[in-house]
């Protein structure tokens, strides 16, 4: 798959997934956490959901749009966990009357308590997982996590499986995970022995980071055999790890152009048809750090110093600054890397009206298909007084 030709066949800015580096991807991690079910974070990029429906385990899906996406998709429901902190009651209900679901995350007393009206009202038997908060808005204290079981007792439509724990992304200390690894082990312990239960299954969100900028280095290798090994301690469960940025991020390329040159005091400025908008690195800060990226066409030029501008009208649209490339012309392309996992929808999409860009996948035989054109943001954007 040549980038600089999807670049000119379907235009830019556009977003392109590679379905033969995502499915590298996920036999990589399966083969270095043997044992282990992955759980795929669909809110990292719900775009490649078809491509992963065969190679990973279970989805975790956090909202109602998300379940709707999964829906038309028509992916396994078996493997659907419907999660998330806000369980509103009208999707709830949608999902439990339409008896395709078996499987539900509690992050509240109250959440519980929904589930408890709907699967009676409905005659429906549903298995949880009662997620556990490692002090964040997500989940639920250990005192309500008590209280759930001790509700629990004589309910007959609603079977806890295990729990769910999950404290932040980007984590790469195994000191950390082996303190949270170890936190959870007491606490089923007690759990187990205290109300005369077996957990079968332990689902945990270990994090793992993704390292986006040159300069930085990472022993992956070293990080899932060290988690694999931790994970060992609960021998005799099923154990589920939720990982969303490190299946999804290798195998999302955004390509952008350069659509005009300058310079003034502080050097020279190339502004790009992308932005902000659309490229987000998590942990960027003011465009200090270069990400991975290739620049089209392959040609020899005299080196140059450049700082990366967006298309927005606002002096935070900084993609990268002073960065020595090529001399740049009008039309030159660049691929930036790495961004398989939630840049398509954490930047700031609808500001200006520009246009959402397109998407395009090219599947294991590297066949490309255009799966979302341009979008106009102004039609979201668009005061209707009718």
């Amino acid at each position: 798959m040549n980038l600089y030709d999807v670049a000119k066949e379907y235009g830019t800015p556009t977003f392109l997934y590679d379905g033969v580096e995502l499915n590298k991807r996920v036999n990589y991690l399966k083969e270095k956490l043997d044992g282990c079910r992955l759980i795929y974070a669909i809110k990292a990029n719900t775009f490649i959901l078809r491509e992963l429906d065969a190679l990973i385990d279970g989805y975790e899906i956090c909202s109602y749009g998300e379940y709707e996406i999964c829906e038309r998709l028509d992916l396994n429901r078996d493997k659907f966990l419907i999660s998330g902190v806000h369980k509103d009651e009208p999707s709830i209900e949608d999902i439990i009357s339409k008896r395709e679901v078996k499987k539900f995350t509690v992050e509240s007393v109250n959440q519980y308590r929904l589930l408890v009206k709907l699967t009676e009202k409905y005659d429906y038997d549903i298995n949880v997982l009662v997620r556990l908060t490692s002090g964040n808005q997500f989940g639920i204290s250990e005192s309500d996590f008590y209280e759930v079981l001790e509700s629990n007792k004589d309910n007959k439509h609603i079977t806890i499986k295990g729990i769910e724990y999950f404290s932040g992304t980007q984590k790469h200390s195994i000191k950390k995970f082996n303190k949270e690894i170890d936190y959870i082990l007491d606490f089923v312990n007690r759990i187990e022995s205290d109300f005369d239960i077996h957990f079968e299954e332990i689902e945990y969100g270990p994090g793992a980071p993704v390292f986006y900028f040159e300069g930085e280095e990472f022993d992956e290798e070293e990080y899932l055999r060290e988690l694999s090994e931790s994970l060992k301690v609960f021998s005799g469960r099923i154990v589920s790890l939720e990982i969303g940025r490190s299946i999804a991020a290798s195998c999302g390329t955004y390509l952008t152009s350069v659509v005009d040159l300058k310079e003034n005091k502080n050097g020279n400025i190339a502004i790009l048809d992308g932005g902000i908008n659309h490229l987000v690195y998590y942990g960027q800060t003011m465009a200090m750090r270069i990400p991975h990226y290739e620049l089209f066409p392959e040609e020899k030029r005299e080196l140059n110093h450049y700082t990366l501008y967006g298309s927005l009208c606002t002096i935070n649209d900084i993609i990268v600054k002073n960065i020595e490339v090529r001399k740049l012309e009008i039309g030159d392309v660049f691929a930036f890397k790495n961004v398989g996992a939630y840049s398509i929808t954490e930047g700031i999409a609808l500001f200006l009206s520009r246009n959402l860009p397109k998407v395009v996948i090219c599947d294991t035989m590297g066949v490309c298909r255009l799966v979302r054109d341009v979008k106009k943001s102004s039609d979201i954007n668009f005061p209707n007084y009718q």
